[in-house]
């Protein structure tokens, strides 16, 4: 299958949270780009979150690092995040 993607995705296994209108949801990321992530969520959790949902995405590296996202697919209790100006907060 051919990858249609501008950027590598890099898998990365680590703790992370995912921070909607001030709740915190804890997840597991899955890979990273410079663009975007994809995270595995808890199915209880997938209920309460959207598409389109803006947040912050912590990945919980040595050092945690901080991206400002928007939820661009849903599958499951997989989400794909979209990072805001590629940049960290």
């Amino acid at each position: 299958m051919l990858n249609d993607r501008g950027d590598a995705r890099v898998e990365y296994m680590t703790r992370c949270e995912f921070n909607v209108k001030g709740v915190v949801y804890k997840c597991l990321l899955d890979n990273l780009s410079t663009t975007g992530a994809s995270v595995e969520i808890t199915p209880s959790d997938r209920d309460y979150i959207q598409l389109g949902a803006k947040g912050a995405l912590t990945v919980l590296f040595s050092s945690p690092v901080k991206y400002l996202c928007t939820v661009v697919r849903i599958k499951s209790t997989q989400l794909g995040l979209q990072f805001l100006d590629n940049d960290t907060m």
